[in-house]
């Protein structure tokens, strides 16, 4: 089964995973460093300009998912995931404990496995996973959609009810509580998974929309992005700013990421049309985002100390994602054709994916 990738799409992939990198690293500046308060400002505004990750993820997963045709075989599809996504979860997740925890009991071990703690990262792919479990459901239920054409009517309908949800649960995530954790099942990230899902089978519509809509979404996403930097900015202090409390699950934030996703994929086509180095960079990256998303952490930490003290708080962040990219990907790219591939799947070979889904008895290769 043959599956288009759009251009800009792969694009989108690397900006995200760009930003998770620069998410960690100012994050690690503002946790170990002590920035200056003045300092402290920017990095919270950058924090909130790269926040769009996760839920770029979440939206290229539904675009890609969703656009399944044949019929699937539930098996094997589970079993593809598990390697491609879980068992590189599962060493790096070691890899952190040893790195993060110095005393760690088995049952504490499990636990942060199961709930994707065992580094601050991880809890996206415990998340992630469960849309790949639910493929049974969602490829017959975006083809029903496609058939009757509800795709306005779907967007706005699940808008509402995950605006509701968001608002309902937002409380609940800052608890102490165990309920907390619904913010790393699906249903804190449907929405962007339904917006990727009605994008693929809408492409031609959905990037005229999204090209028009410029003008007016740009005002849209700068207004947003002062409302979100007043909220952080009156909850706390800023001698005590914690980036960490900035959330993906406040309705504030649910607007100000979807807009952003808007303007991601235009900026995206944007890229894709000007074939610079920098759409050549950016393709190269995208070959790898797994692998060196999954690892990155472990190389951050590797590396921050050797980054001077007495710099500007920003330019160490600058820095430190700089670094973190490079050796993320170039390891990846060093060894992602050996044995040792298995660590950093994921990225691997564009043109030699394995489908899961044919149901002939022969394999035959595809592109990813």
């Amino acid at each position: 089964m043959k599956k288009s990738t759009p251009a800009e799409l792969t694009v989108m992939k690397s900006l995200a995973f760009l930003a998770v990198v620069f998410q960690s690293a100012l994050l690690y500046v503002m946790n170990y460093r002590s920035p200056h308060p003045e300092e402290a400002i920017m990095i919270g505004m950058l924090f909130h300009f790269v926040k769009f990750s996760a839920p770029v993820f979440v939206f290229l997963v539904g675009f890609h998912m969703v656009q399944q045709k044949e019929a699937i075989h539930y098996r094997r599809y589970v079993s593809h995931k598990w390697v491609e996504l879980m068992i590189p979860y599962i060493i790096w997740s070691f890899v952190y404990f040893i790195l993060f925890s110095s005393h760690l009991h088995v049952l504490d071990a499990m636990k942060q496995l199961l709930l994707g703690e065992a580094a601050p990262h991880l809890w996206y792919v415990v998340m992630i996973i469960q849309f790949h479990l639910l493929i049974l459901i969602i490829v017959p239920f975006f083809r029903w959609l496609d058939q009757k054409k509800y795709w306005k009517s779907f967007i706005i309908v699940s808008a509402i009810i995950y605006i509701g949800f968001i608002t309902f649960i937002s409380p609940i995530v800052q608890s102490e509580s165990y309920i907390h954790y619904v913010d790393r099942t699906f249903l804190a990230y449907f929405f962007y998974f339904c917006l990727g899902g009605m994008a693929a089978y809408t492409l031609p519509a959905w990037r005229k929309f999204v090209i028009r809509s410029i003008p007016f979404n740009t005002f849209l996403f700068l207004s947003l992005f002062i409302v979100v930097g007043y909220e952080l900015f009156t909850s706390q202090s800023i001698f005590s700013i914690d980036l960490t409390a900035i959330t993906y699950l406040k309705p504030s934030m649910v607007l100000y990421v979807t807009s952003e996703i808007f303007l991601l994929y235009a900026l995206s086509i944007t890229i894709v049309q000007t074939k610079s180095r920098l759409y050549t960079a950016l393709r190269f990256i995208s070959r790898y985002t797994y692998g060196a998303y999954i690892a990155h952490m472990f190389f951050l930490y590797v590396f921050a100390p050797i980054i001077p003290t007495t710099m500007y708080s920003m330019l160490q962040a600058v820095i430190l994602f700089t670094i973190t990219t490079i050796v993320s990907i170039g390891v990846c790219y060093i060894i992602h054709a050996t044995p040792l591939s298995l660590l950093f799947i994921g990225q691997a070979r564009e043109h030699r994916t394995i489908s899961i889904l044919s149901l002939s008895k022969s394999k035959k290769s595809v592109p990813s």
